[in-house]
């Protein structure tokens, strides 16, 4: 029997501490080979495109699936047994919010205070899991006041406080961390912005046609961490922009893994550090797999019978 989960119950499910330490095993299990991602495919037709990411890790193989903001994830075992066939919209938001602070925790290790750039779901998340997981109170800016005020209600009526920013430099001038997460086009992050020590976390782009930093922000870092380099060079428009224009060295690139692993040499107070996120498939297959275990636990989803095996018997 497969467990059924809706929206609703993977809200109530998935906290962004589970996923934190489940991202956190998951990269220590693919940088030791006990844990495996697989690249992105995509498939495009009138206008439409599919994603498939899929992962695996300790006993289990998923995938996740979206469409024009439709996501649907499956578990397996490795036997072959469908475990769960979960709706992923909220599962992605928490994923995504809790990566980056884990990226931020190895990465910049110490800082107080953290600026968020895009207030969609993706950023009303990521203000989500920097309160609930490091007790910071974001300072927050979008391109529309529309979606500034949409996203105070919401945050005010889950007891959230937040700063609002009159610009980006704003922004840059009182934060330690940064997460840029929209879907720009065009790069509107300055190298003027960044002080020398900061941080900044890449969430929004990953497709050539979308860049959020300068080329010349992406040229002064002293390392960019990602989490998988030739899916990075493949679809990070901020680091193909930057090849384009000369601008990236690529022996600057580390893995995320390697970096909690403590493989990599920690960044000096000076450094300019950024982390560009594509999102693998490893990482829902870790948060799909504690969304699993605690909904079988508390008895959470509706059980249907889906074999996948069809028999003349």
């Amino acid at each position: 029997m497969a467990l059924l989960l809706t929206e609703k119950d993977v809200s109530s499910l998935l906290k962004f501490e589970d996923a934190y330490v489940a991202l956190k095993e998951a990269f220590i299990a693919l940088e030791s080979k006990a844990g495996v991602n697989s690249k992105r495919m995509r498939t495009s037709i009138s206008g439409s495109t599919l994603t498939c990411q899929a992962g695996g890790l300790q006993g289990y193989l998923g995938i996740k699936t979206f469409i024009k903001g439709n996501f649907v994830s499956l578990l397996f075992s490795t036997s072959g047994e469908l475990l769960m066939i979960a709706e992923a919209d909220r599962l992605s938001q928490i994923r995504t919010g809790s990566l980056s602070v884990l990226a931020s925790d190895y990465i910049q290790i110490k800082y107080d205070t953290v600026g968020i750039i895009g207030l969609g779901k993706q950023g009303l998340a990521q203000v989500e899991a920097f309160y609930e997981l490091k007790k910071i109170e974001p300072i927050v800016i979008s391109r529309t006041q529309e979606r500034i005020n949409k996203a105070l209600r919401i945050l005010s009526s889950e007891g959230i406080k937040v700063k609002v920013a009159g610009s980006y430099k704003d922004v840059f001038l009182n934060s330690e961390v940064i997460t840029s997460i929209t879907s720009s086009k065009d790069p509107f992050i300055k190298l003027d912005y960044v002080r020398k020590g900061m941080h900044i976390n890449l969430m929004g782009s990953n497709i050539p046609e979308r860049v959020e930093a300068f080329p010349e922000l992406i040229k002064a870092s002293s390392i960019i961490v990602v989490e998988d380099v030739e899916q990075a060079l493949e679809e990070a428009g901020d680091l193909i922009l930057a090849k384009k224009m000369g601008m990236l060295d690529e022996s600057k690139l580390v893995t995320l893994s390697s970096v909690i692993a403590g493989k990599v040499e920690k960044k000096k107070d000076d450094d300019i550090s950024i982390f560009k996120s594509t999102g693998i498939g490893l990482e829902d297959v870790a948060v799909m797999k504690v969304l699993y275990e605690k909904a079988k636990k508390k008895g959470i989803g509706k059980e249907i019978e889906v074999k996948g095996i069809w028999s003349r018997e």
